[in-house]
C-alpha cells in the first residue's frame, strides 16, 4: 500500500522526528513491516512517537529568533530553504492512510477491530492526517492534498485555499464518527480516549480558524465559534497533548539533538525579552540567560561562543533529558487564541481574563509558576487596551517555544512579536523567508505539477521563492 507520491522528504534540519518501529513504547509488539496486513496498533504507535518532533522544530525556529546557530549559520541567514517533503507522505501520512484502508476494507477490518473499534481508528488516523497536512501546506504552500496517498505517481496540487477548509470538514468529520466502541491500541497519548481525541480535534479547528483572521475573517469567525461552542476543546494542562518519552530507544529529540552536537542555542531576541520583563520562563527556555546573538556569520557565532562558554543551550537539562515531555498542543496556547478570538470580536469571551490565564498555565507547564513571579510579570505585559493583539501574539509565541512551525507561522499571520532580519542575511531580499520551496527532487518526479505549483510563488530570490508569502500570510 506504499504510495509512490511527491518526491520531497522533510530533511532533519527542519524538525526532528522518530522512523523506528516501536517494541516498547506503547501497545505493541509486531513489526508492521513484516507482515503483509499493516498492524494498525503498531502504525499509530509509530506516528505518535515521531509527533513530538513536529514540536521540536528547528530551522523555522530560526526564522522566528527562538534560535542562534553557533558555527553553520547558512540557515539563521536565509540561504533559501529549498527543501524535500516526501518524508511525511511517505511516513506518517501513508501509515495513517493505511489505519483507514485496513479499517474501511472488509477483508480486514474485522481483523483490525482487534486494535479498537474501526470507527474510532479510522476518526483517529483523520485527525493526525489533517494536522499533518496543516504542518506540510503551512510550510509550503499549495501541496498535494486531495490526490495524494492514493498510490499515483502524477500528483496535482492543491491550493491552500482549498486545503483550509477541506481539513477543518474533515476534523469535524472525524469527530462526529466516534463511537463507543473498544478503545483504540496503540495510543501512547491519549489511551484510547475519544473524549480527549475531540478536545484535540476541536482545539485543531480553532487554531486553523485564527489563521484565517487576514485572509478570510469571516470564515476564520464562524469555524473558531462554531469549534469553541461545542465546549469540548483543550482546556486544562490535563488534557495537552503531550508526548511522554520514556528514553532509552526513544528519546526526547532535543536530547537528541544535543548528544554530539552543539549546534543551536536560544537566541539573544529570546533572552533579551524574558530578562526585559523578569520571566521565570527563562530558567526552563534556556540552560543560562547568556542568549546568542542571531544570524552571525559563521566566523563571528564561533568567537561568541567561544568567548561565551556558558551560552545557552536550548532548554534547561531538566527539560531535555532523555525522558522529558514535547507538549504539541496545550491549553495555554488555546487561551492565547481564544483571547485573540475575543479581541477580534469573533466570540464575547473576556479577553484580558483568557491572557492572564494563558501566561499562569504555561508557567505551570513548564514548572516555574509562582504566584510572586507571576504577579511581577503581569505588572509588565497586562493588556491595556491599546497594544492587545501585540502583546497576546507576544504571548502566544512564547507560549509555543520552542515549537518554530507554530512561532514561525503565527509570527507571519500576525507580525508579532516584531522581528529585525539578520545584517548578514545571505538571500536576495535581505529579509526573513516567509515560506519553504519546493524541493529538487519533487522536480525530478513529479516534474509537470509542482512547475506549475511553484508558478504562483515568485520573489526576489525567482520562481518557487521563500520570499513570496502562502495563502493566509498577509
Amino acid at each position: 500500500m506504499k504510495n509512490k507520491l511527491v518526491a520531497i522528504a522533510l530533511s532533519s534540519v527542519v524538525l526532528f522526528g522518530c522512523s523506528k518501529s516501536i517494541d516498547d513504547f506503547g501497545d505493541m509488539n509486531v513489526n508492521p513491516n513484516s507482515t503483509p496486513i499493516p498492524v494498525t496498533s503498531a502504525l499509530l504507535t509509530n506516528v505518535l512517537s515521531g509527533i513530538g518532533g513536529t514540536a521540536s522544530s528547528i530551522t523555522p525556529g530560526y526564522y522566528c529568533q527562538y534560535f542562534a546557530q553557533t558555527q553553520y549559520t547558512d540557515e539563521s541567514r536565509y540561504t533559501p530553504p529549498q527543501s524535500d517533503f516526501d518524508g511525511f507522505y511517505s511516513g506518517a501520512l501513508n501509515d495513517l492512510q493505511n489505519i483507514i484502508n485496513v479499517n474501511s476494507d472488509a477483508k480486514y477490518k474485522d481483523l483490525a477491530a482487534l486494535n479498537g473499534s474501526n470507527a474510532n481508528q479510522i476518526a483517529i488516523a483523520r485527525i493526525l492526517k489533517a494536522y499533518y497536512y496543516w504542518i506540510v501546506t503551512d510550510y509550503w504552500g499549495d501541496i498535494p492534498y486531495s490526490q495524494a496517498l492514493k498510490g499515483n505517481s502524477d500528483i496535482a496540487y492543491d491550493k491552500q485555499s482549498a486545503i483550509y477548509p477541506a481539513l477543518i470538514a474533515e476534523l469535524k468529520a472525524a469527530v462526529a464518527q466516534f463511537n463507543v466502541g473498544i478503545a483504540v491500541r496503540g495510543d501512547i497519548i491519549y489511551s484510547g480516549n475519544t473524549t480527549k481525541w475531540t478536545k484535540f480535534a476541536n482545539s485543531l479547528r480553532m487554531m486553523m480558524a485564527l489563521r484565517l483572521s487576514k485572509v478570510d475573517a469571516a470564515a476564520g469567525k464562524a469555524e473558531f465559534a462554531a469549534a469553541l461552542a461545542t465546549a469540548n476543546f483543550i482546556d486544562a494542562s490535563a488534557d495537552n497533548f503531550t508526548v511522554n518519552y520514556p528514553g532509552g530507544a526513544f528519546n526526547n529529540p532535543w536530547f537528541s539533538n544535543y548528544l554530539t552536537r552543539k549546534d543551536q542555542g536560544v537566541a539573544s531576541f529570546v533572552t533579551g525579552m524574558q530578562t526585559a520583563n523578569a520571566d521565570p520562563r527563562a530558567a526552563a527556555f534556556g540552560s543560562s540567560s547568556v542568549g546568542i546573538p542571531y544570524g552571525l556569520t559563521r566566523d563571528l557565532a564561533s568567537a561568541f561562543v567561544g568567548a561565551n562558554p556558558t551560552w545557552a543551550y536550548v532548554l534547561s537539562a531538566s527539560r531535555r533529558a532523555a525522558n522529558s515531555p514535547v507538549i504539541v498542543l496545550s491549553s495555554a496556547q488555546l487561551k492565547f487564541a481564544r483571547a485573540e478570538a475575543a479581541k477580534l470580536g469573533w466570540t464575547s469571551e473576556n479577553a484580558a481574563t483568557l491572557y492572564a490565564n494563558g501566561v499562569k498555565e504555561n508557567m505551570t507547564d513548564w514548572g516555574v509558576f509562582s504566584q510572586t513571579a507571576y504577579d511581577a510579570y503581569m505588572l509588565k505585559v497586562a493588556l491595556n487596551g491599546t497594544d492587545d493583539l501585540k502583546l497576546i501574539n507576544t504571548e502566544a509565541y512564547l507560549a509555543f517555544y520552542p515549537n518554530g512551525f507554530q512561532g514561525w507561522s503565527n509570527w507571519r499571520r500576525s507580525g508579532f512579536p516584531v522581528l529585525t532580519p539578520t545584517v548578514y542575511a545571505a538571500n536576495v531580499s535581505k529579509q526573513i523567508p516567509r515560506r519553504y520551496m519546493y524541493g529538487t527532487r519533487e522536480f525530478s518526479t513529479n516534474s509537470k505539477n509542482v512547475t506549475a505549483a511553484a508558478a504562483t510563488y515568485s520573489g526576489a530570490d525567482g520562481v518557487n521563492s521563500s520570499d513570496a508569502k502562502v495563502w493566509w500570510d498577509k
